[in-house]
C-alpha cells in the first residue's frame, strides 16, 4: 500500500501500518512530536491519514490510563489536507494538539473549540545551548508524582500521568535533605526528541535560579541520549519565555493545545 495514491474526495483511511506515515511525520520531528509519539510510540490510538503517502495524519487516543481523556494530534500540510483527516474524528470531547495556528479554522468545521491554549515551540541545538547549571541535580522519584500533580494540573487527576512520565522519561530534582523542591521532567519521548515540562519550583525557593539549573541539567542529559530538547511555553507565561530564550532555546513557531467537541 505503500505509495498509493487515495482519490480526493476519499474518506480518511484507518492506518494500521503506521511506519506508513512515520516518512510525513518525522519530516519535521519537533514540529510534529506529539503526533510522532501517537502514532509511532503507543498502541492504544487510532491513526488516519488523508491519502497514502500522506499530506496529513489524525491520531486518536483511547482514554486509556494514565491519560484517560481522550488526546488527539494533528499534522497536515495545509488546511484543505486538515480537512480531510479531521472527518475521522469521532463525535464528543477531545484535548488537540495542534501544530500550526492556520489550521484553527479548519478544526473548527468539524468541532467547537472550547478553549484555546496557543504556546511557543522551542527547540535546543547544541551549538546555541547555554550551560547555566550552578546546583546540584538528581533524578526525581516516581514517590514524587502526587507533590507534581497537584501544582501541574490542580483540575485533573494527574498523578498517574506523572508517574508515568517519571518512571519512562528523563526528570531532574533539585533536593533540599530528602525535599524536592524543584523539578522539570518530560511530556513525550521520541527516536529524536523530548518534549521537556511540568518545570516548577515551590514558592520559597525562587529566585535562586534553580530553573535556569534544571533546565541546563535536562538539556544536557537529552543530549546525551542523542535527541534534541524541545518544550512548549505558553503565550502568557512570560518568566519561562525569558527563561527559555535566555538559554539559547530558539522559537520555532506558534502551536496550540484546544479543548474541542467534535460534531
Amino acid at each position: 500500500m505503500a505509495g498509493a495514491s487515495i482519490p480526493p474526495g476519499t474518506k480518511p483511511i484507518h492506518v494500521d501500518d503506521p511506519e506508513l506515515v512515520r516518512g510525513f511525520l518525522e519530516s519535521d520531528p519537533v514540529e510534529n512530536a506529539f503526533t510522532v509519539n501517537w502514532a509511532l510510540h503507543q498502541t492504544d490510538r487510532d491513526v488516519y491519514a488523508d491519502r497514502l503517502p500522506p499530506r496529513a495524519v489524525f491520531t486518536s487516543s483511547h482514554g486509556t490510563s494514565p491519560i484517560t481523556f481522550r488526546f488527539c494530534g494533528l499534522a497536515a500540510t495545509d488546511a484543505k489536507a486538515a480537512d480531510a483527516v479531521l472527518e475521522s474524528a469521532a463525535p464528543g470531547e477531545a484535548f488537540l494538539f495542534l501544530p500550526n495556528l492556520g489550521l484553527l479554522d479548519a478544526v473548527r468545521r468539524h468541532a467547537n473549540p472550547v478553549h484555546v491554549r496557543p504556546a511557543w515551540l522551542y527547540r535546543l541545538d547544541p551549538e546555541s545551548f547555554v550551560d547555566a547549571q550552578e546546583h546540584e541535580v538528581r533524578p526525581v522519584p516516581p514517590s514524587n508524582a502526587a507533590l507534581i500533580a497537584k501544582l501541574w494540573e490542580p483540575e485533573w487527576d494527574a498523578a498517574p500521568y506523572i508517574r508515568s512520565r517519571l518512571e519512562s522519561g528523563p526528570s531532574v530534582g533539585i533536593f533540599e535533605g530528602d525535599r524536592l523542591v524543584a523539578w522539570y521532567g518530560s511530556h513525550i519521548v521520541t527516536d529524536r526528541v523530548v518534549m521537556m515540562g511540568f518545570l516548577h519550583v515551590l514558592d520559597e525557593y525562587r529566585h535562586r535560579g534553580y530553573a535556569r539549573s534544571l533546565s541546563s541539567a535536562l538539556s544536557k542529559e537529552i543530549f546525551r541520549g542523542g535527541r534534541i530538547p524541545a518544550c512548549h511555553v505558553y503565550l502568557d507565561n512570560e518568566p519561562s519565555l525569558h527563561l527559555m530564550d535566555s538559554l539559547g532555546l530558539q522559537r520555532v513557531k506558534q502551536q496550540a493545545f484546544v479543548e474541542v467537541e467534535f460534531h
